[in-house]
């Protein structure tokens, strides 16, 4: 595995149930809730965010974030980037 799950209990639930009644403290809310984190590059990211009281994923990046309304395509965003992530680090290697 190639990443991190940093919030299993959220992570799991997104996968298979809405996450509209997950609660976040203050800071998640300005922040975002980390749900994964590359083991290669920390600053690949995915996270449940909350935008105008709705929940949405974020997959963040460097300085580049996407927002998705659906598990599926961020998870399929976030796989995309980890991959990209080991192409560069085969490279520099």
């Amino acid at each position: 595995m190639n990443y991190r799950i940093i919030n299993k209990q959220v992570f799991e639930q997104a996968q298979v149930r809405s996450v509209s009644d997950v609660v976040f403290t203050e800071e998640e809310l300005e922040n975002g809730m980390k749900l994964a984190v590359s083991k290669k590059d920390s600053t690949l990211t995915l996270s449940l965010v909350d935008i105008d009281g709705q929940k949405k994923f974020d997959v963040r990046w460097d300085d580049s974030s996407e927002v998705f309304n659906g598990w599926y395509s961020a998870w399929d965003n976030f796989q995309w980037c980890l991959s990209i992530v080991e192409t560069q680090n085969d490279k520099e290697a």
